[in-house]
């Protein structure tokens, strides 16, 4: 039988994983080639990051690893093992996954009072679980469902109490700081179910009423007011959800949690009492950052799928192995996507640099696609047969922020271009059209479902659930912000070094502390950085296909950052702010100075191209994604984290799981043959 040809449209986590579980060692038997087309000159989507001056990492957005992100991790864990570097490359840096990757459990949420941002920080209990051994680490079980909870329980009790964490557990503080809250929950839930008044809890007042004879609690003081209102809400939270997944049984329904999917996560809440002073709890608005779950990029408008925001939510506090976030010691370039490049590349896997998709056709007499219409960029230089993308920071290996042009012929210039954007005006040199039966026998798509309106026209007018997926399945724009800045965090009066704290206020909704990555930058001497912190958030620009917003929505980004900077940064960062705002002479890059035109120096991004767009998780949407093998065309399969892999949120672990679910696909094994964990039916 004729060995197929397989082609993977798009370099993103999702392409790239198809093609690594199908290129697993005796590939060539089954498949005669595999080849990755990709717009621009380096990998990874809306993961792609590259180095800038001073060899400083450049990403698309934040991106971090929640704990539990197992297939993730068994991916990149394989991948490390395969490159072998302290045998290849015992120069390189990053030898193994342990290197790639770092725990980093201390987390925090943002809350505005008297109009200033007011950060609560915890360290987050590890529970013994490895992620980074050479095997996955074990199934939760019942025991250590128990004592994680536990363990949650009485880390948030203390932090409201404004006791300080400490990363050991210790049960006789934890009954300390948390038996008088659960009696209190305990007593206002049963006088629920006796049929006294629904409690009811006034965020003014700081009181939870059950309907009895008696006052309720206040307090005033930092530990004791914002304490206790932080108290009340994390107890008003878990009661409703703990009596919506009963009431609505979604533990013994066959849909599970898909059974809620059709409802608006803070209208389920409240259907099972909460007060609707949750929607400002600053719990729920971190869940919602996480997962850019906000109407049109509208931060007054919040929204998440129910079932997607309980398994979302139950997963991060509950499944995760070691520590709760795991952040990369590198850019996510170098630490995923270079490797993943170099171990493909290494196996046999073809990259067709510098293609961009423009269309794909359908056969009239068979339900397959029969062709694929590629622009050409750029050539490459006379006697070069393939592009190589990477160059060597401090010894690893990773993407730079501009194609290597003495690769190419007749690209001067072609550095100021954006070669990944919808709208470049750079000439292609050629139009391309891949045949059925002659370039490829299979197609895996792994682009977007808002670039699908562009290039997959014809599949639109053929099939109403590919006009209904790129219809009505949201995406919203974000924006980011990176700074560099001279002074170290504790001296700028921050004192938790690697947190990442959600919840801020508009534009950037989240915060992380990066200073683990100035020592794998290339600073000079008199200008390294003692800080680095990135910031992104949702951005409320509409999807638009026909003309080129791109300069303005940057600028509209700049314009709000500069705001930011000036009028709330000093509530996280109080030491980098004067009595004329913020001191813009501390930023990096920028030759001193003291206005806001130093910010130029900085490095920040309006997502706003059809690809960039992060798909949402909104309710009523679930039933218009697509799986993997549900295009409707026989040779043609979806990667993506915008299908349905039964996680359905925008994440690294979703678009693994739709990678590893097409290549199952393709290769007509089951949708969860070799995955991990447990998701929606």
């Amino acid at each position: 039988m004729r060995r197929q040809k397989v082609v993977v449209l798009g370099g993103g986590m999702g392409g790239l994983t198809a093609a690594w579980r199908l290129s697993e060692p005796g590939w060539k038997t089954e498949f005669e080639s595999i080849t990755v087309y990709q717009r621009g000159w380096r990998l990874g989507g809306k993961g792609a990051s590259s180095r800038g001056a001073s060899g400083r990492i450049e990403e698309h957005g934040l991106h971090v690893w929640l704990g539990w992100y197992e297939n993730a991790f068994q991916l990149l864990r394989e991948c490390y093992e395969e490159l072998n570097r302290p045998v290849h490359d015992p120069a390189c840096p990053v030898q193994s996954m342990s290197d790639a990757l770092i725990p980093s459990g201390t987390i925090g949420l943002a809350e505005r009072r008297n109009g200033a941002l007011r950060p609560w920080v915890t360290e987050m209990p590890g529970n013994g679980r490895s992620t980074l051994a050479s095997k996955a680490g074990r199934e939760l079980t019942a025991v250590d469902f128990a004592v994680q909870v536990w363990r949650l329980v009485s880390r948030y009790f203390e932090g409201t109490a404004g006791a300080p964490s400490s990363p050991g557990f210790n049960p006789v503080r934890t009954a300390a700081t948390g038996v008088a809250v659960s009696s209190a929950a305990l007593i206002t839930e049963a006088a629920r179910l006796v049929g006294l008044r629904e409690p009811r809890y006034n965020a003014e007042t700081l009181e939870f009423g059950t309907g009895m004879s008696g006052s309720g609690v206040t307090g005033g003081s930092e530990a004791g007011g914002d304490g206790l209102h932080r108290t009340w809400q994390g107890v008003a939270l878990m009661t409703a959800a703990i009596r919506g997944i009963v009431a609505d049984r979604l533990l013994t329904d066959p849909r599970g949690l898909r059974t809620i999917n059709d409802e608006e996560y803070l209208d389920w809440i409240e259907r099972h009492g909460g007060p609707s002073e949750l929607r400002d709890f600053s719990i729920v608005r971190g869940l919602h950052d996480l997962a850019f779950g906000y109407v049109d990029g509208d931060p007054t408008r919040p929204s998440m799928s129910a079932g997607t925001a309980v398994l979302f939510g139950g997963k991060s506090l509950l499944d995760y192995k070691d520590s709760f976030i795991w952040k990369m010691s590198a850019g996510m370039g170098d630490i995923v996507f270079a490797p993943l490049y170099e171990a493909l590349h290494r196996r046999g896997v073809t990259f067709e640099f510098f293609h961009r998709v423009d269309h794909l056709h359908t056969s009239r007499e068979s339900n397959r696609i029969e062709a694929i219409t590629i622009g050409r960029q750029v050539r490459l230089e006379p006697g070069r047969s393939e592009y190589e993308p990477l160059v060597s920071y401090g010894g690893l290996p990773g993407f730079p922020a501009e194609p290597l042009v003495s690769q190419l012929s007749g690209a001067t210039g072609i550095e100021r271009h954006p070669l990944e954007s919808h709208w470049c005006e750079w000439p292609d040199v050629e139009r391309r059209v891949l045949k059925r039966g002659v370039d490829f026998d299979v197609a895996i798509f792994a682009i977007p479902p808002a670039m699908g309106r562009l290039v997959c026209t014809e599949l639109l007018a053929d099939r109403p659930e590919w006009r209904d997926m790129v219809d009505r399945i949201g995406s919203v724009a974000t924006q980011s912000l990176q700074l560099w800045i001279r002074e170290p965090e504790r001296s700028l009066g921050w004192n938790h070094p690697g947190s990442t704290v959600s919840g801020i206020d508009a534009p950037f909704g989240t915060w992380a502390s990066m200073a683990h990555l100035i020592d794998v930058e290339q600073w000079p001497t008199g200008d390294r950085p003692g800080t680095i912190a990135y910031f992104c958030g949702v951005l409320d620009a509409p999807p638009i296909v026909e003309s080129a917003p791109a300069a303005k929505w940057k600028a509209e980004v700049r314009r709000r950052a500069v705001d930011f900077i000036d009028h709330d940064l000093g509530g996280l960062l109080p030491g980098a702010v004067g009595a004329n705002g913020f001191r813009w002479d501390l930023l990096c890059g920028s030759g001193g100075g003291g206005d806001s035109d130093l910010l130029d120096s900085q490095y920040w991004r309006a997502n706003i191209d059809p690809s960039d767009r992060y798909v949402q998780s909104l309710p009523g949407t679930d039933r218009y994604r697509l799986r993997s093998d549900e295009s409707g065309y026989d040779n043609l399969f979806l990667a993506g984290d915008w299908t349905d892999s039964g996680l359905n949120a925008g994440c690294l672990e979703a678009a693994v799981l739709s990678g590893l679910q097409a290549a199952n696909a393709v290769r007509g094994r089951s949708r969860d043959h070799r995955i991990s964990g447990y998701f929606l039916p």
